[in-house]
């Protein structure tokens, strides 16, 4: 079918218009075949068939392609223009919107998952135990912290891992016991709980339920003067970490370096504002 034919017939169903770069992605697949059938059945009158022509363009739209691979997984046009069918533009929309706040994100990749896409890297490859990218330590009188760069396990998502330890013996011996450490890696939705937080927007954050047996805990204070870390691990001795304000502000550039690099399009502005109406939205905003 000529293009003319093709742009004229989308035009008189009030649809956007496609190129001839995207109409090649449909060439020899079943997903073209029956877009073909349906502009034919559209132009003859069979004006019910324009909810399928809506599918494919949706799904043909390059934002649509650009944001499922942001969310780490491989772009599958087949796939998206079926879940589409079924779902009309509810399920498009779901995926445009997910750069809005945490909340969309976590809706899209679940849609995005449902529709039976796959993870762009593997799991086991991108999320390592130990953290090897940049890190930064912070010393208390009886425990220290390491704040690192860190990817998650579910769609290898830039992220903070923080790791708690004891200090080991007395006197003026500055050893710490990394080798008992308790390890929490924030879900990116966490990162932004931290960064209101740290930037004096909540009065205090709690995360509970981390870790393969769920006993994992990291909860973080706002006390005026400075902000205090608390981890706790089942069958460990908790560690407890006052930290400075000059000391957090290397969690907040790193927190914000890691939701850009997730969401390179967002400016400090808009992730300021993003944490803003978390704060509003929960118990413990300041006032």
């Amino acid at each position: 079918m000529k293009l003319s034919i093709i742009l004229e017939t989308l035009a008189s169903a009030r649809l956007s218009s496609v190129t001839s770069e995207q109409l090649r992605q449909l060439v020899g697949t079943a997903a073209g075949k029956a877009f073909a059938e349906e502009l034919r059945w559209f132009a003859a009158g069979e004006v019910g068939r324009r909810d399928q022509l809506a599918a494919v363009v949706n799904a043909l739209a390059p934002s649509v392609r650009l944001m499922v691979e942001q969310l780490g997984f491989q772009f599958d046009l087949q796939a998206i223009i079926a879940a589409a069918k079924l779902d009309g533009s509810a399920g498009i929309n779901t995926i445009k919107a997910a750069s809005a706040n945490p909340g969309n994100r976590a809706r899209a990749v679940a849609y995005i998952q449902g529709a039976g896409l796959q993870l762009a890297f593997s799991p086991a490859a991108s999320a390592p135990i130990e953290a090897p990218y940049y890190s930064f330590k912070i010393f208390g009188g009886s425990a220290a912290l390491c704040v690192s760069e860190a990817r998650t396990r579910a769609g290898n998502q830039c992220t903070i891992q923080v790791e708690g330890t004891l200090r080991l013996g007395g006197g003026n011996r500055r050893e710490y016991d990394w080798q008992n450490k308790i390890i929490v890696q924030l879900t990116v939705q966490e990162a932004y709980l931290a960064l209101a937080l740290f930037e004096n927007k909540l009065k205090s954050v709690r995360f509970d339920g981390h870790g393969n047996r769920h006993d994992k805990s990291l909860h973080i204070e706002f006390q005026e003067q400075h902000y205090f870390v608390r981890m706790t691990q089942r069958d460990k001795a908790a560690v407890a970490v006052p930290v400075s304000p000059v000391d957090a502000l290397q969690v907040v550039s790193l927190l914000y370096k890691q939701i850009q690099t997730n969401d390179p399009h967002l400016e400090i502005a808009q992730i300021r504002s993003f944490t803003d109406r978390l704060a509003q939205m929960t118990n413990t905003a300041t006032t």
